[in-house]
């Protein structure tokens, strides 16, 4: 019987099929797509707004040339999640989250197929930088972050990364965009039903991994994230809906040892009512900020703290 012979597309097929994202590069995107005609107006755009409107908001407040009310956001359900340090490698992952799919794509499909989805990613990365800076130009927000500096990879985040820029997190806006954006370009490019699946279910669980070391981290506060869930909802309601929100918030600490269950309850709740509160007013805004900005002007951590005080005391009473 004659040997079956392959067509080069059924090759590389049978090459990267099987093969986890993570096993792909973080860093080959910018070797092809900076420096590519078909990508690299795009792409450097992009890094234009992350320069400009993450490292530069921030750090123009810092030396003072900005003059911004800054707002402390920290929540008493904060302190329900203990700083474990050793996250920080699945939180540094989250620039990777959406990188390794886009070398997937260009040494799958090649660039000239991929170029198209590279650039609508990298287009919708830059809205949501700029509309999150557009936020920060409202209110910038902070939270208590320890001054923990043990190796290198805290010594880099200490480095450059202020910490005024929490409402809404761009951690949890750009990896909720992630899971959705490739879930529909991996369908429209031809990835099998299986490859899909598996590829998306890695994607996912990465997502909701990286959303919880924000939290253990205390890069964030439970405060910061219904607001990046509520901001990808209105910028891309075609992609992101409520119902995404929603599992997104569920499939959060499911499996974990570090925070007590009812914590856990308590945790998921308040994100859950936080973010359908800007959801309900969202509806009649002109603009997706209007909640937000009602809710960061009028927030008061201490007095907040101080009623979740009294009733955690209350409660314990009532068990003695």
């Amino acid at each position: 019987m004659a040997e079956k012979k392959f067509t080069r597309k059924e090759k590389r097929d049978q090459k990267f099929a099987n093969r986890e994202l993570k096993s792909f590069s973080g860093i080959y995107p910018y070797f092809r797509l900076l420096w590519s005609p078909r990508t690299a107006k795009v792409s450097w755009k992009f890094l234009h707004t992350v320069t400009k409107s993450y490292l530069g908001t921030q750090f123009l407040e810092k030396w003072g040339f900005y003059h911004i009310p800054i707002v402390k956001v920290d929540s008493p359900l904060d302190k329900k999640i203990p700083f474990t340090p050793s996250k920080v490698y699945i939180y540094m992952d989250f620039i990777y989250l959406f990188l390794r799919p886009l070398t997937m794509l260009i040494r799958r499909f090649g660039l000239k197929k991929a170029a198209p989805i590279c650039n609508a990613w990298f287009s919708s990365a830059t809205k949501v930088y700029s509309e999150a800076s557009r936020m920060y130009h409202h209110s910038l927000s902070t939270t208590e972050r320890p001054i923990y500096k043990e190796n290198f990879h805290f010594r880099v985040i200490h480095a450059f990364d202020p910490h005024l820029l929490c409402v809404p997190s761009l951690h949890i806006a750009l990896i909720a965009l992630t899971e959705v954006f490739f879930k529909r370009e991996f369908k429209n490019i031809g990835l099998s039903d299986a490859e899909c699946f598996q590829k998306n279910t890695e994607l996912y669980n990465e997502a909701i991994e990286i959303a919880e070391s924000v939290l253990y981290m205390k890069q964030h506060s439970v405060n910061c994230i219904p607001a990046a869930l509520y901001m990808i909802t209105k910028l891309f309601p075609s992609l992101f809906s409520p119902n995404d929100a929603t599992n997104f918030i569920n499939d959060m600490f499911l499996s974990t040892e570090l925070i007590k269950p009812e914590d856990v309850s308590s945790i998921k709740e308040y994100i859950s009512f936080m973010y359908e509160r800007y959801l309900l007013e969202g509806v009649a805004a002109d603009d997706w900020r209007d909640p937000v900005i009602r809710w960061i002007d009028s927030y008061d951590w201490k007095a907040e703290e101080e009623k979740f005080n009294q009733k955690e005391n209350a409660g314990g009473e009532k068990n003695v």
